[in-house]
C-alpha cells in the first residue's frame, strides 16, 4: 500500500445529482485519493460512489466541518483537498489547488469572488453577507482574502494540525481561514468560479448562518492554539 501523498475529501448529503454530474469530471489521476465521506444520504448517493470506485467513509462528526474534520483526520496523506459535489466547485479547481500547495503554501483556497470570478450562484444578499465577513476577518485578523468563506481549498498536513478544527458546521470555513490567519500560515487565493447547483437542497439558511459566522469570529478572536 503506496504512502498516500494527496487526498481529495468531498462531502455529501442527498447528492446524487451531483455525484451523477460533477464527480465522473474529476480526473482520478489529480489526486492519489478520493474519499467520499457521507452524512447518512437516503437518495442513491452512496451508491453512485460505488458506480464510481469511490471509497466511502460514514461521517461521524456533525455538519459540514464535520464531515471534512472526519475525511482528512481518516488519513495520513501530507496534502488535504476538499471540494463539493453539488456543482457550486469547478472540477479543474482540484489540479490548481494541489500545484499551488506544493509550491510551498499552507493553505490554498478558491476565490468566488475574485477580479476574474463568475459567481452564478451567489444573489446580492449572499455576497454583501461574504463581503461583510471577509472584511471583517480581513481588519480583525489582517487577512487579504476575497473570499473567507470558501469551501474549496487545500492544506497541507502540518497546517492542518496546527488549525485544530473544531468548529463543525458551516462556519468551519471561517474558523480555518481565521486560524491560518493566527497561525501566520503562507495562504494563497486563485480567483476561481461558482457555478449554479446541481440538484440537492441548499444546505445554508443565511439567518442561522450568519449570526454562526458572527459568534465565531467573537470565538475566535479569544483563540490561542
Amino acid at each position: 500500500d503506496r504512502m498516500t501523498s494527496s487526498m481529495l475529501v468531498i462531502p455529501t448529503l442527498n447528492e446524487v445529482d451531483g455525484m451523477k454530474k460533477v464527480i465522473p469530471l474529476i480526473d482520478k489521476k489529480w489526486v492519489d485519493e478520493i474519499l467520499i465521506v457521507d452524512g447518512g444520504s437516503t437518495d442513491g448517493t452512496l451508491e453512485e460512489a460505488k458506480k464510481l470506485n469511490l471509497k466511502t467513509l460514514s461521517q461521524k462528526s456533525k455538519g459540514f466541518g464535520g464531515a471534512i474534520y472526519d475525511g482528512f483526520e481518516s488519513t495520513d496523506a501530507e496534502y488535504l483537498l476538499m471540494f463539493g459535489a453539488d456543482g457550486n466547485n469547478e472540477p479543474e479547481e482540484i489540479p490548481k489547488l494541489l500545484e499551488k500547495i506544493k509550491e510551498g503554501y499552507d493553505q490554498v483556497m478558491i476565490s468566488r469572488f475574485g477580479k476574474t470570478s463568475i459567481n452564478d450562484d451567489a444573489g446580492l444578499i449572499d455576497t454583501f453577507g461574504n463581503r461583510l465577513f471577509t472584511s471583517t476577518t480581513n481588519i480583525l485578523f489582517g487577512g487579504h482574502f476575497t473570499d473567507s468563506l470558501s469551501s474549496s481549498r487545500a492544506f497541507t498536513r502540518k497546517a492542518w494540525n496546527e488549525i485544530k478544527l473544531d468548529s463543525f458546521g458551516l462556519d468551519s470555513v471561517l474558523q480555518m481561514s481565521i486560524r491560518g490567519l493566527k497561525k501566520h500560515h503562507k495562504i494563497l487565493e486563485i480567483d476561481g468560479n461558482e457555478r449554479i447547483r446541481i440538484g440537492g437542497e441548499r444546505k445554508m439558511h443565511r439567518i442561522s448562518t450568519g449570526i454562526s459566522l458572527s459568534s465565531r469570529i467573537l470565538n475566535e478572536i479569544f483563540w490561542k492554539g
